[in-house]
């Protein structure tokens, strides 16, 4: 049997207010059911869709934050109405489409931008530089910090095919 969803009053799980059924926002694109009502799976495979823009970008944004330390879009966790806006929107969309055209090839997304022109530029950054875009929102100089030491470390002996173990605390 199909077990009913309420909205509930004010947050209060013991006050049940109107049912809902599944389904997504009207201004998004449409979700597409494979039987009678959408499942989990019709809603996934809703989160991937090429009509959908909005996980490519949030997946694309986090990869730029691990990547430079600042993520495109600031508020990395709301990409609603309440966060902030892209600091460069067409580079958010053009890396979301790539992604996407990759296949959602997260290593080829990294590469991508690893390899470009902002990434490989020097930190070094002009007193004058610094008062004028302090947390490089231009992208005017490289990342200060590239990438942890542990990840350099776990990603060259994966890439030389030595075995590792991760224990707590480092290896044994």
């Amino acid at each position: 049997d199909e077990r009913k969803t309420h909205v509930h009053i004010r947050g209060d799980f013991l006050r049940p207010g109107d049912e809902v059924q599944p389904g997504t926002l009207e201004m998004l694109h449409a979700l597409r059911a494979r039987g009678e009502k959408p499942d989990r799976f019709d809603l996934a495979q809703w989160l991937i869709d090429p009509a959908n823009p909005l996980t490519a970008r949030v997946a694309v944004n986090h990869v730029w934050k691990d990547l430079f330390g600042r993520a495109l879009v600031g508020s990395v966790n709301d990409f609603g109405t309440r966060g902030e806006k892209p600091s460069h929107p067409e580079l958010l969309d053009w890396l979301a489409t790539e992604f996407v055209r990759s296949d959602w090839d997260v290593r080829a997304m990294q590469r991508l931008i690893v390899t470009s022109a902002v990434y490989r530029q020097a930190s070094k950054v002009s007193p004058a530089l610094l008062e004028h875009d302090p947390e490089n929102r231009l992208l005017a100089r490289g990342p200060r910090v590239r990438l942890p030491a542990e990840l350099i470390r776990d990603t060259a002996l994966a890439a030389a095919g030595i075995p590792f173990v991760l224990h707590v605390g480092g290896h044994p």
